[in-house]
């Protein structure tokens, strides 16, 4: 029996294979499955990823005149920040600040009232902030933001380091020093480069006046 008449007398299934065998040699299975369609994409789009650009350390500065308050919207500013992934540094206060304020008589320059008011200052450092994220941390700050508390954010600075500790007069007046010592230099390398020049002008001068004569 010839191979057309057997497949015309045994239909194959639908999804049972067939083997059928020829000689010594074996047929690969005949299957009615559909191919498979897909879309490729290259291994890379995936190991690469999006990266999300991130700023450098940032201070989130918060001033006012209540102590409480400002200690407690610190507090909540850490614990905030830390909930949602940011990194936090540290959180520091600087000395407060005193000012004296005076109210005058209406239309007049006589002095009416004086108060004395300290301002109090607390910084929260974040480092390695998203810039998906810092909308929302901003956002949060100030929908939560006390009555008569000023917000800030910068970023940080060596100036901003320093303030965080009461200024030593030794230390001032050793940085006044050495500043006027810096100074006292640069003037006397002027003076030099001055001397230096007049010095250069004269033997030309001498050159010049030996040529002529020679002449």
């Amino acid at each position: 029996m010839s191979l057309l008449t057997l497949l015309a007398t045994r239909p194959l299934l639908a999804m049972a294979p067939l083997k059928l065998m020829v000689g010594p040699r074996l047929l690969r299975p005949l299957t009615t499955s559909a191919p498979f369609k897909g879309t490729f994409e290259p291994d890379y789009l995936d190991s690469e990823g999006i990266k999300v650009p991130t700023y450098p350390p940032l201070n989130i500065q918060i001033k006012g005149y209540n102590f409480d308050i400002l200690e407690n919207f610190q507090a909540w500013i850490h614990k905030m920040s830390e909930n949602m992934g940011v990194d936090v540094n540290s959180s520091w206060a600087t000395p407060s600040r005193t000012l004296q304020l005076t109210t005058f008589q209406e239309g007049g320059v006589r002095p009416k009232d004086s108060f004395t008011v300290h301002v109090y200052e607390r910084n929260v450092q974040v480092d390695g902030l998203r810039s998906i994220d810092a909308p929302i941390l901003i956002d949060l700050i100030r929908r939560a933001l006390p009555e008569g508390v000023q917000f800030s954010m910068h970023e940080h600075t060596v100036e901003m380091d320093e303030e965080r500790w009461i200024a030593d007069p030794f230390i001032d007046q050793l940085r006044t020093e050495l500043k006027g010592k810096e100074e006292e230099k640069d003037q006397e390398q002027e003076k030099r480069a001055k001397v230096l020049e007049v010095k250069s002008a004269r033997k030309r001068e001498t050159l010049l006046k030996s040529l002529q004569d020679e002449d």
